[in-house]
């Protein structure tokens, strides 16, 4: 499900780092709800892959098409936000990719980072 979010659209250049950008949304997502600007602020700051602003919109726009993500418009001041938050579907995939898929060496390489 994630492998596809970001590739169909050709918004990133390499494959896995759509597919890591899309599996880091959904979990930033999960831990609190926030607008398309603060996580492009974050994105910016941990380095995590270098992308335009429209290519994380493309990627929030698949994620909350497939149901893995839910966008709320919110007024700050006269300003309309969205600010999206991991659903229940997102958050059962999020599992399940961990499980399933981060094995082996990609699983020792995670742990000796913590």
């Amino acid at each position: 499900m994630v492998n596809s979010v970001a590739t169909k659209r050709g918004c990133c250049p390499k494959k896995h780092g759509a597919k890591f950008l899309s599996l880091f949304l959904i979990w930033r997502l999960a831990r609190s709800p926030m607008h398309a600007y603060a996580l492009m602020d974050e994105i910016r700051e941990f380095a995590i892959s270098p992308c335009k602003p429209s290519t994380i919109y493309v990627i929030l726009d698949a994620l909350e098409k497939r149901g893995l993500i839910q966008g709320k418009l919110r007024l700050q001041g006269k300003r309309a936000r969205k600010t999206y938050a991991t659903t229940d579907s997102g958050k059962a995939l999020f599992k399940k990719i961990k499980k399933d898929k981060i094995k082996g060496l990609i699983r020792e390489f995670i742990s000796s980072l913590l």
